[in-house]
């Protein structure tokens, strides 16, 4: 049977290495061979055998429920004059599938309604706003427009689903009670009548963007509209005349990014967009840009006008601001960070932020230039949507949560669970992990594809957390999926930013932590116009896999995922093929029994490892490549320890591949509505270990039950 050698902690990463058995010495441990009544056959012959479909396999073997358990607060909301008692509450939205809305009572400083959002209307808040007037909280899910009412408290209502969008944005209430908001992919905006029922979806602003993220309106009858990825920009249009819109040109060349938001202050308008850090302020009677403000409001955060000023959070200080001349003053000291709403009353401010476990409501008296009183209310974390997998030596199982900060770990074999602690402030959604050693491990955190270093210790609390280096700022990359470890290297492959194409590829030299190498093809990417989002290595070669799509907001790029090999030292590419003419995304890439092994949404395509020749491909399912649009993870693939058996997952798909009797089974849940995810990995104890529900973690069973 095969030896198992893992170099540099591979194996636990998102690339296994398994042994070549045309090479005579292989390093580390063997593992003696089953027995069995039938002749083994060589390992290489028994990767390239047909392979019969056997029974299925019914379940996983364990499930563990809610893996990463967190708390992330999103936004919140006033609900002004709520049910009718001239009182105050508070809706926050949370991430997750649980929990998502959490509605406070900041004076009494408690929470008064957890509520979790139906699940057939997805999961996560994207947007809120307060009709007062109908007792309504208007939430944006997915394409979808929810309401909420306060007297129903466990009840949602869907008003609309707005036809081909796949996120709504924005939401905005007029002065009719009436509903705005911007979309995505769609790149337009619309209109919601909640008397008649009837939405009006707008025309696309601009060819080259899709997303409408901001939306705002003025006291004027003006919808304003920031737009992202590529070439960020402003429009605007009367609200009874939407078919005239025009475009306002900002102050600064922005190449990619968003509008961040857009205040409207008096009869001027607030904007901010991506790399800029100053407020850009348009005078909109003469529709030309004033002196910006360089003071940054904290979250970006403003006040609605009160008394003719309005009022913002900079470093720790509250600040008024004029309507008028925009003259700004400093007036007191508060305690708030990440602040979530800034809200004038008689006399007095309540300023709203988070906290590591909630929200902290301070109330700040306007007469005395100081908070009065402060008040910390705990929320309920969410079960958080499992974005990213790394089986680590030291028995722990490592997630990375969607749209989570942080890290969180749970140990299947003693059931222990550990989440990174509140002073951990690097990681942001970790796209992929590996580890290098039981003492390093490397993320990948999305957002500005920032490279981190955890130093691994027994004792959690003691764990650090070290950002090595950022790749947005010099290489435009958003999201590190591909990783890689040999005996002194460990290899990073990602995504571009939103609007951009092309991934690049790079090394990190674990000695000193420091990146030593980056190869973006002079801004093109490593391969043009393809993310990397697979490696694998050995001692000599870096192996990797792409994908034809690109940051969002820019089409795919044409043509045929490909399969690398290069040189390390030389840093030359030895061969380029694309195996599968029908994938535009490869994933998954393992040395096993001899070949390179990369994964598509059909199956499991064997390259030789000298030429790049595919040599031979199991399709394993009913899954068509063409059916979905190229990923980033759309499909993954795990082979066990000893190389006998391979786990595929796609599309909900689970296929276990036994090398061995050369059968493929498919993994069947016992209940009807589970649905498993496509991330996998192979914890220290050999199992192999994906997710279901996108909340629980699974390891799954490999072996059909006998009759």
């Amino acid at each position: 049977m095969l030896g198992l050698a893992v170099v540099g902690g591979a194996a636990a990463g998102l690339s296994v290495i398994f042994p070549d058995p045309r090479v005579s010495e292989v390093s580390g441990p063997s593992v003696a061979p089953s027995p069995s009544p039938e002749p083994i056959p060589t390992p290489v012959t028994r990767y390239l055998s047909a392979l019969k479909r056997g029974q299925g396999i019914h379940g996983p073997e364990k499930i563990f429920g809610r893996a990463y358990s967190a708390l992330k607060i999103l936004s919140a909301v006033p609900l002004t004059n709520y049910r009718h008692t001239s009182e105050l509450r508070i809706a926050v939205s949370v991430v997750g599938h649980i929990n998502e809305l959490q509605i406070i009572d900041p004076f009494v400083g408690k929470a008064i309604h957890t509520l979790n959002l139906p699940d057939e209307r997805g999961h996560g808040i994207d947007s809120m706003v307060w009709d007062e007037s109908r007792q309504r909280l208007y939430l944006s899910v997915d394409g979808s427009i929810l309401a909420w009412n306060p007297a129903i408290p466990k009840q949602f209502t869907t008003l609309v689903d707005v036809e081909g969008a796949s996120t709504v944005y924005e939401l905005r209430l007029d002065s009719n009670g009436n509903l705005w908001g911007g979309t995505h992919p769609l790149g337009a905006s619309f209109h919601y009548n909640v008397t008649s029922k009837k939405l009006r979806v707008f025309d696309r602003v601009a060819k080259d963007t899709d997303y409408i993220r901001r939306l705002a309106l003025d006291g004027r009858g003006r919808v304003w509209m920031g737009t992202g990825s590529r070439n960020p920009r402003l429009f605007t249009f009367e609200a009874k005349q939407p078919g005239t819109v025009r475009e306002i040109n900002l102050p600064v060349d922005v190449a990619h990014g968003f509008i961040g938001s857009i205040n409207p202050i008096g009869h001027y308008l607030a904007v901010t967009v991506s790399s800029v850090s100053e407020q850009l302020i348009l005078d909109t009677r003469t529709m030309k840009w004033r002196d910006p403000v360089t003071r940054i409001w904290a979250s970006r955060e403003i006040s609605k006008a009160s008394s003719g000023r309005f009022f913002s959070i900079t470093s720790g200080h509250l600040h008024s601001t004029s309507l008028q001349g925009m003259a700004d003053s400093q007036i007191g000291k508060v305690e708030a960070s990440g602040v979530l709403c800034i809200i004038p009353q008689d006399g007095h401010i309540l300023i709203v932020s988070t906290t590591s476990d909630g929200v902290l409501c301070e109330t700040f008296d306007l007469s005395l230039h100081r908070v009065r009183v402060a008040r910390k209310i705990r929320l309920t974390a969410s079960a958080i949507k499992i974005q990213s997998l790394l089986g680590h030596s030291d028995g722990n199982i490592y997630i990375g949560g969607y749209k989570a900060n942080g890290i969180a770990a749970l140990n299947p074999e003693t059931g222990v669970r550990w989440n990174s602690g509140d002073d951990e402030r690097v990681i942001n959604q970790i796209e992929g992990m590996v580890e290098y050693n039981q003492d390093k491990t490397y993320i990948g955190s999305y957002g500005s594809a920032d490279l981190v270093l955890m130093e691994t210790s027994q004792n959690n609390a003691d764990r650090k957390y070290d950002r090595i280096a950022r790749l947005l700022t010099d290489y435009s990359q958003s999201r590190p999926f591909g990783w890689a470890a040999n005996a002194s290297s460990v290899f990073f492959g990602t995504v571009p930013e939103y609007g951009v194409s092309g991934g690049v590829l790079g090394k990190i030299d674990p000695a000193t932590d420091t990146v030593s190498w980056i190869l973006d093809g002079d801004g093109k990417g490593f391969i043009e116009g393809h993310s990397i989002i697979g490696l694998a290595a050995d001692e000599s070669h870096l192996y990797g896999t792409t994908s034809l799509r690109n940051g969002y907001g820019i089409d795919d790029t044409k043509g045929q995922a490909t399969v690398f090999k290069m040189h390390i030292a030389s840093r030359k590419i030895v061969w380029q093929v694309s195996p599968i003419s029908s994938a535009q995304a490869l994933y998954s890439p393992a040395i096993i029994g001899g070949w390179l092994a990369v994964a598509d949404l059909q199956g499991v395509a064997l390259l030789d490892l000298e030429s790049g020749a595919l040599k031979k491909r199991h399709v394993v399912n009913n899954v068509k490549n063409t059916s979905y649009r190229p990923g980033w993870l759309s499909a993954d693939m795990r082979a066990t320890p000893d190389g006998q058996k391979m786990v595929h997952t796609a599309a909900g798909e689970v296929t276990v591949i036994d090398y061995v009797s050369g059968t493929t089974h498919s993994v069947v849940s016992t209940r009807r509505q589970d649905r498993f995810g496509t991330r996998l990995t192979v914890g220290a104890d050999g199992q192999v270990y994906g997710t279901l529900n996108q909340t629980a973690l699974v390891q799954f069973s490999l072996t059909p039950e006998v009759a």
